[in-house]
């Protein structure tokens, strides 16, 4: 099991994140904590993926001020249903994005196995916790170097730089999220 530790800039908030191999994919615990603007957060996600980081499943609890909610997804097939609805403009996405976390970066990033200066465009099921917000993004991915990738929102028009490890886990992404702390738990 891996273990990830990161301190969210803008969201004012610290994320513990243990990633665990399993003969099918990768089975992904997060708890993230923090303070935007006045409204604090407590979110638990837990993220089933496959062998390419696709995401199958996922399972959000948050709490938002004292107010709580749970976001559940699966994947069948192609198709998405989300809290038991389904959803058919998110059919054959492979990612999602949760606003208060970087790791949701790493799928794609893992997924597309892109060379230097090769680029690829996306949808994702962009989750955005703090405003209860669940919609199609689309994003393009561009590698720089062998841990340097530039990031687009065309939703937004929001660009940054993002630098991940050796296994493609964010490790900056400038005023938004900073890794702080990662290691490996052998008794896990």
């Amino acid at each position: 099991m891996k273990l990830y530790i990161w301190r969210g800039v803008e969201y004012k908030s610290w994320e513990q994140c243990k990633v665990q191999t399993q003969p099918d994919g990768y089975t992904v615990e997060s708890l993230i904590t923090g303070n935007h603007f006045g409204k604090i957060f407590n979110v638990k996600y837990v993220l089933r993926l496959d062998k390419r980081w696709s995401i199958q499943n996922f399972e959000i609890h948050l709490e938002i001020d004292g107010a709580k909610d749970i976001i559940k997804g699966i994947r069948n097939g192609e198709d998405w249903e989300i809290n038991d609805i389904f959803r058919p403009e998110f059919r054959g996405l492979l990612y999602i994005d949760i606003s208060l976390t970087p790791f949701t970066n790493s799928l794609p990033i893992n997924n597309l196995m892109l060379m230097i200066d090769q680029s690829f465009k996306i949808n994702v099921i962009y989750i955005d916790i703090l405003n209860k917000n669940i919609r199609r993004v689309n994003q393009r991915y561009t590698i720089k170097s062998k841990y340097e990738y530039f990031y687009e929102n065309y939703d937004t028009n929001f660009v940054s730089p993002i630098s991940v490890d050796r296994n493609g886990i964010v490790r900056s992404y400038p005023n938004l999220f900073e890794l702080v702390s990662e290691g490996i738990n052998k008794n896990a």
